[in-house]
């Protein structure tokens, strides 16, 4: 049998493994109506390549194997929301999804919009849950991290399910139009402006590092050495001596500022 070219994410949130096994180290995450590439398919695992470049293992049955659902596509604004059998706050719930996801619209009634899953199987969403977003500025990145301030870390998470350094940095930049790379280390690599923190503006990220050889963690700076960043959970921290939420380890440990996109 012809192995598929392409698959969709087909649940809320996606866990992506290192190996095709349960018990290996999860690497990233998925979202639902995300398109793949499939690199390799089995039974029980798939090897898939997402649009960032990631490749990695993902359950072969979260994913579905269809041609795109009739409609028109419309993102979910909100951060969390829940696809129903039927119109009506009372259905039952067949799915849920995530800010970013996309879903095929099919029609809108009385404050509701019908969506046909990637699996085919159709659903209703309260239509306010829908929205776009505009592109990247400082302004527009940071408003949105704060949204995410105090949901928990999570080893590979990009999604308000559970975020990890790169991955509140990558979704909250890719929201805005503007793609980066999936891990720290990657992001870092491109669009150095200094390795002062004193000279970050507003939606500049902070890098930092232990040893030399590998940046491991991210953070968005807001301005005066303060930034926000996926540490135990989502939150601020200070470079400044004086800031109650000072983080000395941060400064021992910081390499460089830069800026995405370049022109901001």
């Amino acid at each position: 049998m012809q192995m598929p070219a392409r698959a969709v994410i087909n649940v809320s949130v996606s866990s992506h493994y290192r190996e095709d096994s349960y018990a290996s180290e999860t690497v990233t995450q998925g979202i639902l109506g995300e398109w793949v590439e499939v690199i390799e398919h089995r039974p029980l695992f798939s090897r898939v390549r997402q649009e960032d470049g990631y490749t990695s293992w993902i359950s072969t049955d979260q994913l579905a194997f269809a041609e795109p659902p009739a409609g028109i596509d419309v993102q979910v604004r909100s951060h969390f929301i829940a696809i129903r059998s039927e119109p009506s706050a009372d259905a039952a719930v067949i799915r849920d999804a995530v800010i970013g996801a996309k879903l095929a619209a099919a029609a809108e009634e009385n404050g509701w919009t019908r969506v046909i899953l990637p699996d085919g199987m159709p659903g209703w969403v309260e239509t306010k849950h829908f929205g776009s977003f505009p592109p990247a500025t400082p302004d527009q990145v940071i408003g949105l991290v704060r949204e995410f301030l105090g949901y928990q870390y999570v080893w590979g998470g990009r999604t308000p399910k559970g975020f990890d350094c790169s991955g509140l940095v990558q979704t909250a930049f890719a929201l805005h139009g503007t793609k980066l790379p999936r891990d720290a280390w990657q992001q870092q690599e491109h669009h150095i402006v200094s390795d002062r923190f004193g000279d970050g503006i507003p939606g500049d990220l902070f890098f930092f590092a232990r040893t030399p050889e590998k940046v491991t963690h991210v953070a968005v700076c807001i301005g005066h050495g303060r930034f926000i960043h996926a540490s135990g959970w989502v939150r601020h921290n200070s470079l400044n001596q004086a800031d109650a939420d000072f983080s000395k380890d941060h400064v021992d440990t910081f390499v460089s500022v830069n800026r995405y996109p370049p022109e901001l």
